[in-house]
């Protein structure tokens, strides 16, 4: 497969914007106070919706695809974090895009904050997914990176792992699987994603350069600031789009 990058309307990769100061994870650097600890201690990964479980949409990302209530964040619902409601949440609006064009599939979310922030042990946590992996998708996303301790993948080799939860999703690589860059800017490790992307010949979406266009955030819509920096309803559709375009590519 040929390497492609897509940013929606935006190509250009995202530079670093603030100051190397700050919290342990990459989206605490950018202001993201939700952590992603409590999502990693969920004892439930994998979720199932519509009819069927197997050959339809995977989605396994952080908050940006999955957020339980938190009502200390002022966050009530059960989607992807800051969207209006679930329906309008980037997984919702791709896996209506694909019936479209696919009758009834199914849908698969797979929490990955897991992972990010227990990476190292990437062979003893994967088995928790073994559910999403049986689900045997036709497509795949995987949108993760922004819990990861900045720490830790200076520490360790962070893209070695994130490689064997992309081999272990996509065991005989039958999916048509895109991965993307974080939310919040972070050079370093979405450089090596994005190299990690064209070594192996998959198609990544640069979503760091929808987050920094016009209200692709929910700036005033909520008062938690973390809450808040995730994408609002625009930013959930715009993500739609760059996705549903680039799991459609010929």
């Amino acid at each position: 497969m040929k390497f492609t990058m897509f940013a929606g309307t935006l190509f250009a990769a995202c530079a670093l914007t603030a100051a190397e100061s700050g919290g342990d994870t990459v989206s605490a650097k950018f202001g993201n106070t939700v952590s992603g600890a409590a999502q990693a201690k969920a004892p439930q990964l994998v979720y199932f919706e519509g009819n069927g479980k197997s050959g339809g949409l995977l989605c396994m990302g952080h908050s940006l695809t999955k957020h339980a209530p938190a009502p200390a964040l002022g966050w009530y619902s059960d989607c992807g974090m800051a969207a209006s409601r679930k329906e309008n949440d980037y997984v919702h609006l791709l896996w209506e895009k694909l019936k479209k064009d696919n009758s009834d599939i199914p849908l698969c979310i797979a929490k990955g904050a897991f992972f990010e922030r227990n990476f190292v042990d990437a062979d003893k946590i994967l088995p928790r997914y073994k559910q999403a992996r049986d689900f045997k998708p036709k497509w795949i996303v995987i949108s993760l990176v922004d819990n990861v301790s900045r720490e830790m993948a200076a520490k360790h080799d962070f893209i070695k792992y994130y490689a064997k939860l992309v081999k272990y999703l996509n065991p005989d690589g039958a999916a048509k699987m895109i991965i993307t860059t974080g939310w919040y800017p972070t050079s370093k490790l979405n450089d090596k994603l994005k190299e990690f992307a064209e070594k192996n010949g998959i198609t990544i979406v640069d979503i760091c350069a929808i987050a920094q266009k016009e209200g692709m955030t929910a700036k005033g819509k909520f008062a938690h600031h973390g809450v808040a920096s995730h994408p609002s309803d625009a930013g959930m559709a715009a993500l739609a789009d760059a996705y549903y375009k680039a799991l459609t590519q010929r």
